[in-house]
């Protein structure tokens, strides 16, 4: 019985279950690790099923492993081998296309088959070696997971308890503002959309104005992405004086305990969160963390995770292919994706009717890729394959007006004038990426003494210094973009000669 376990293929068990694993460990930190059971569940059905198919045409465990292998091998890994290849020219002959790769994938996969179903005259050995293979292959990105899984948890831990206490002192404490933190993810300065979109969003800066809003001509990012970014702004200081090892890990740590969120929370505040599709960035521990969807999205929708996953197998077919399964999972994820951005704005000037003093974080993934709306508003099939010079424009024309019907609607409603903070965590492109958007809406303040050079992680500083009795030092407006390690800061200097500061 023994001999029998051990000669076993389980290693045709295992292998799709490796495979989901290996993307899931590729991948950490960009969705929660959840979203992976539905398919190990499935990849490790996967296995038995054709390792059967194998079993009954050879009655023989050690030849169906060999069989069966080969198939689960070429039809799982796919979609890899095709991103690799897709668009490869020899000459004025296009390769890499899904005909011609099939075509090879297909002839490798029956000549391995032949050779290893056929040809092999040890298949125990094979069993025993494929057996430990794969074995030490699932240990290892088992222990990838577990290992940033648990330094994770422990960037969290430190963080929570090293968070700056900011020491709010509002004057009357039944008398505070709301506060709205919204931001427009890779909405740029106005003269950087003008370079690089020929974009004039002097409509939407002027209805901003109109309502009361400052403007800063020309404010900058303190980073040239998004994490670091926001880790920054919500911590009030520069990421490398936060911590030693800038990471996903660390930057994710810093915005889910960050110094903003604690002190309005010490002093009363109802936090509310919405959901912004990235693990690293939702506020899951706000007092309102708004996630829903409507009713009418099919309840078999799948997690983005898991159509990454499928796009890696033969199940990219699906998608190249336009088939109507293809494009319902292709809608119904845009869709998704959309909805987020809808169901924020949809209920952003709802909120002035909750009791209390609250903080809003409403971060919407847009104008950021992919470009799922329309200008109009309706859903962009093609998003992914937008370019950018039309996609970009587009989500702004739809954005812009609804961002100004809502911030329009919220002062109008709030008891007393609220603080509305609307900005871009960055730009685009190279010298301008740290070129981003940023507006402030502050009652009562006299904004012609604001600097117009403003970036990002002074403008909390700001609000508490104003408002909440505080007197946070402002510090030095940097900005940094990065080298091929992108958590390695380097000095950004202004491309704009206007907007130098001599």
């Amino acid at each position: 019985m023994k001999h029998t376990v051990k000669q076993f293929p389980f290693f045709c068990l295992l292998f799709p279950a490796l495979t989901v694993l290996m993307l899931a460990a590729n991948n950490l930190g960009q969705f929660q690790l959840g979203v992976i059971w539905r398919l190990l569940l499935v990849s490790l059905a996967l296995g038995p099923v054709v390792l059967m198919i194998g079993w009954l045409i050879f009655r023989d465990f050690h030849r169906a492993g060999t069989l069966a292998f080969p198939i689960l091998f070429f039809g799982l890994t796919y979609g890899h081998f095709f991103n690799i290849m897709e668009g490869r020219v020899i000459g004025n002959w296009v390769i890499g296309t899904h005909f011609y790769m099939l075509t090879l994938w297909g002839l490798l996969l029956a000549g391995t088959l032949y050779l290893l179903g056929f040809r092999l005259k040890n298949a125990r050995g094979i069993t025993q070696i494929f057996n430990l293979v794969i074995l030490v292959l699932s240990g290892f990105q088992l222990a990838r997971i577990a290992i940033y899984s648990i330094q994770e948890e422990i960037a969290r831990t430190q963080t929570a308890q090293a968070a700056p206490d900011t020491f709010l002192q509002p004057a009357d404490t039944d008398e505070l503002p709301d506060v709205y933190f919204i931001l427009l993810d890779k909405y740029a300065r106005s003269d950087a959309l003008l370079e690089e979109y020929d974009y004039d969003n002097s409509v939407f800066i002027e209805g901003l104005e109109s309502l009361g809003f400052w403007v800063a001509d020309c404010s900058r990012s303190n980073y040239a992405f998004t994490v670091m970014s926001l880790a920054s702004e919500l911590n009030m200081a520069y990421v490398e004086d936060l911590t030693d090892d800038p990471s996903l890990k660390t930057t994710s740590a810093l915005i889910q305990n960050n110094a903003v969120h604690q002190a309005f929370e010490e002093v009363g505040y109802t936090t509310i969160a919405f959901d912004m599709g990235f693990s690293w960035g939702n506020i899951k521990s706000s007092d309102y963390y708004l996630a829903g969807y409507p009713e009418e999205l099919q309840a078999w929708s799948l997690d983005p995770f898991e159509i990454l996953y499928l796009r890696s197998t033969l199940g990219i077919l699906i998608f190249e292919g336009k088939t109507d399964l293809g494009v319902q999972v292709t809608l119904n994820d845009l869709e998704k994706k959309a909805e987020r951005t809808r169901l924020i704005l949809d209920l952003l000037p709802e909120i002035p009717q909750m009791p209390g003093p609250k903080f809003v974080h409403a971060h919407i993934i847009n104008p950021h890729p992919p470009y799922v709306f329309n200008a109009d508003g309706s859903l962009n099939p093609d998003a992914e394959d937008t370019p950018d010079s039309e996609g970009y424009p587009a989500q702004l024309a739809y954005l812009e007006p609804r961002v100004l019907e809502d911030v329009a609607r919220i002062i109008a409603e709030s008891d007393q004038p609220p603080i509305i903070i609307i900005e871009g965590d960055h730009a685009f492109g190279k010298e301008t990426v740290t070129s981003n958007l940023l507006a402030l809406y502050l009652p009562g303040y006299d904004t012609a003494t604001l600097d117009s050079h403003m970036t990002l992680v002074n403008v909390f500083p700001l609000v508490f210094n104003t408002y909440f009795g505080t007197d946070i030092e402002y510090l030095p407006d940097i900005s940094y973009t990065h080298t091929e390690d992108w958590y390695e800061s380097v000095p950004l200097e202004e491309w704009n000669p206007a907007c130098r500061v001599e």
